[in-house]
């Protein structure tokens, strides 16, 4: 967690010598079932290559097209390119409540509690084309829900994580199509990315 949160977690223990802070702290957070499928591949290649396909196949048939990555999805790319393996360990993702939530365990002293961030995804202008970007409105280590700015410096690092942006860089279908994505969405199960025809208008209500 790279001491944004850490720092504040042991300030709470010290300042406020509170026995509820470190037991909600270090309890196992709520998370539910393990990240679901279906899985498009094992590697962040393999996904890019099946997404291409995807992509292209439905618009050959018709001007916009969307594609869903699923929770295991996700899983793959946020271990794929954990910016900090030996920091954030045990990495999944899954979508909750209409955010994607990321969860790992990490270290704290002798402790390792399970830190999870509540991202939302957004789309946004770039030099290259449209680019899909997070925000982070609630962080929280176990039970423990921290202040919003403690998870401002971990929106670099989740963009990384994600690297929802590299997919598209990674195989030519998906890169000719970069300049083409007209839409980003958090839906059950995992989160839609849709493109469109260059000969057409983008559609953001296509992911749904």
């Amino acid at each position: 967690m790279r001491g944004c949160c850490l720092g504040l977690i042991v300030l709470l223990f010290v300042a406020g010598g509170s026995v509820f802070l470190a037991d909600r702290a270090l309890a196992a957070p709520s998370l539910g079932a393990p990240p679901a499928g279906p899985s498009h591949g094992g590697t962040e290649p393999a996904i890019a290559v099946a997404l291409g396909k995807a992509m292209v196949a439905q618009l050959l048939e018709a001007p916009h097209g969307v594609v869903v990555l699923s929770e295991q999805d996700l899983t793959v790319l946020a271990v794929a390119n954990n910016p900090h393996p030996d920091e954030f360990r045990d990495l999944q993702v899954r979508v909750r409540s209409g955010l994607v939530v990321v969860s790992a365990t990490v270290s704290a002293g002798p402790f390792t509690p399970t830190a999870v961030a509540h991202i939302s995804l957004s789309l946004r202008p770039g030099a290259s084309g449209p680019v899909i970007t997070a925000q982070i409105p609630e962080v929280d280590v176990g039970m423990l829900g921290l202040p919003g700015f403690a998870g401002s410096g971990f929106v670099s690092e989740i963009d990384a994580g994600l690297s929802l942006n590299r997919l598209f860089a990674i195989v030519p279908q998906l890169t000719a199509l970069r300049r083409d994505i007209e839409c980003v969405a958090v839906v059950p199960g995992g989160v839609a990315v849709g493109v469109h025809d260059p000969g057409i208008p983008p559609l953001a209500s296509s992911c749904g």
